[in-house]
């Protein structure tokens, strides 16, 4: 049997879900997700240090400490809404304004994307905690030439909180990484599962109003529409599911 040839030779479908909870027994995520699209380059780098121990009043030991994985991604264009989250600014939806202070720290992030491997399929990965640092864009007079300023983006993933046990392992979780086998495969990267996994109630609490109408309507529900307040909504899906 001829071997699948899984060397990577693309990149692409980077999402980002802002983390809502990340601690030693949970994690969560925001179920909607922000594409970043038309991205041409995603280098990593893992940083590591190392920590002396001590005995007898000399180094014992040098232990290797995880300090995190800087990244820098590459895109030629993105809008104002998401310079916001790439420099930690401010956009205001009312005035399509963008403003940034250089002040503060920005949000936590899960991150997907994918890889072309050679054989047409994908190599799929999951980040926890990714956090973004600054972007950069060199601007230059326009010529006959084609080239346009390119926006570097720069931050690191850092390890989640959440402490997991795994192959009889304990960690704490930078990245999952898997081979799509079959296209279906690729809907693993549509959701950052949560810990621990979400009870039926907040699920539908978490849901925006559309969405809990999307679910009625699949429920086969016809007697809430639009005119109904999420709570109500709610009582509906949830009478439903009991029946």
């Amino acid at each position: 049997m001829p071997r699948i040839k899984k060397a990577l030779k693309g990149l692409s479908g980077i999402k980002i879900h802002e983390v809502l909870e990340d601690t030693e027994t949970a994690y969560r995520v925001k179920e909607a997700s922000t594409e970043i699209p038309y991205a041409q380059k995603l280098t990593r780098d893992v940083q590591t240090s190392n920590e002396p121990i001590y005995a007898d009043d000399e180094i014992y030991d040098d232990e290797e400490v995880f300090d995190g994985e800087d990244f820098e991604l590459e895109v030629p264009e993105a809008d104002l809404n998401r310079m916001a989250i790439f420099e930690n600014g401010e956009y205001d939806e009312t005035t399509k304004e963008y403003h940034w202070g250089g002040d503060g720290t920005g949000k936590d992030y899960a991150m997907t994307f994918k890889a072309k491997r050679k054989d047409g399929l994908y190599r799929m990965f999951r980040y926890y905690r990714a956090k973004f640092k600054k972007a950069k864009q060199d601007l230059q007079t326009s010529d006959n030439g084609t080239q346009v300023s390119t926006i570097t983006i720069s931050g690191t993933f850092y390890k989640r909180r959440l402490i997991e046990t795994i192959n009889g392992k304990t960690i704490q979780n930078v990245r999952t990484i898997k081979d799509a086998e079959t296209t279906d495969d690729l809907a693993w990267l549509d959701t950052i599962p949560s810990v621990p996994v979400a009870t039926e109630q907040e699920d539908l609490s978490s849901m925006t109003k559309e969405q809990l109408l999307a679910k009625a309507t699949e429920l086969g529900i016809t007697t809430v529409s639009n005119s109904n307040t999420k709570d109500e909504i709610i009582t509906a899906i949830q009478a439903k599911l009991a029946e």
